[in-house]
């Protein structure tokens, strides 16, 4: 219903839409969305012969304990942009999709000068490998299991700053509020959060999400279940000096 009202409310008539297009997961979050809207969104792709395109530059790559983020949905794709992952690290990045829709166009009448890199490609076809055969897949729906256990017991622990904390696979993200049930971003809590924890060794990126709001973790997929615990009784540590003494 939010979906379409959106779309009644921009004046755009359904059978109009040439495609969807959506993060697997908000980048600044860890959290699904839920999978009978998902659903609801295929079926109205399919009935208005609209393309449903995910966004799995951050989700793709076994990222999320599947090699695609999406499959947790239970849906078809009908095109994947994808990144980050593919190589991880060099300048990569694809768009895959169905031959009904990507033989609409000439082979190399979608080229540009800088595509193609065959150094970038040859680290792909490694990463990939390693990928799906280092078992880093599995490690990630591992990972997840105890970063919802841990995401669970952080919000239990200081429900006066988290608003929300999830996990999907090998990522998780701890939304910082500026008062218990609110939805205000609380960006100083955050940063010092991240900022004490890696001050104590945990190497993390600045807090993420709107407002700046959230701590975010992504691991590398060959992480150690013993190792994240580790760096998570690391994050536990920031989160007491910061948040208790507040």
């Amino acid at each position: 219903d939010g979906f379409l009202g959106a779309l009644s409310a921009a004046g755009v008539d359904p059978s109009r839409v040439a495609g969807v297009c959506l993060e697997t997961y908000q980048g600044g979050t860890a959290i699904l969305l839920p999978q009978d809207y998902m659903r609801q969104l295929r079926a109205f792709c399919d009935e208005n012969q609209a393309l449903l395109i995910f966004d799995e530059v951050q989700a793709g790559f076994g990222r999320c304990g599947k090699m695609w983020g999406f499959e947790h949905y239970g849906v078809k794709a009908d095109m994947i942009v994808c990144g980050k992952g593919i190589s991880s690290g060099l300048p990569l990045s694809a768009v895959i999709g169905h031959h009904d829709w990507m033989d609409h166009f000439p082979p190399g009448s979608m080229t540009s000068t800088h595509t193609g890199n065959p150094i970038c490609c040859a680290a792909a076809l490694a990463n990939l490998k390693a990928v799906v055969e280092g078992g880093l897949i599995e490690n990630a729906a591992r990972l997840g299991e105890l970063f919802q256990e841990r995401m669970r017991h952080f919000e239990q622990k200081y429900p006066s700053h988290v608003g929300k904390a999830d996990a999907i696979g090998g990522v998780a993200a701890v939304q910082m509020v500026t008062e218990p049930g609110g939805l205000d971003p609380d960006h100083d809590t955050a940063f010092a959060i991240v900022k004490h924890a890696v001050e104590h060794g945990l190497m993390m990126f600045g807090p993420v999400g709107t407002g700046g709001g959230t701590v975010k973790l992504c691991p590398p997929l060959c992480i150690t279940p013993e190792q994240l615990a580790e760096g998570l009784d690391v994050l536990e540590e920031a989160f007491d000096a910061v948040c208790v003494g507040r």
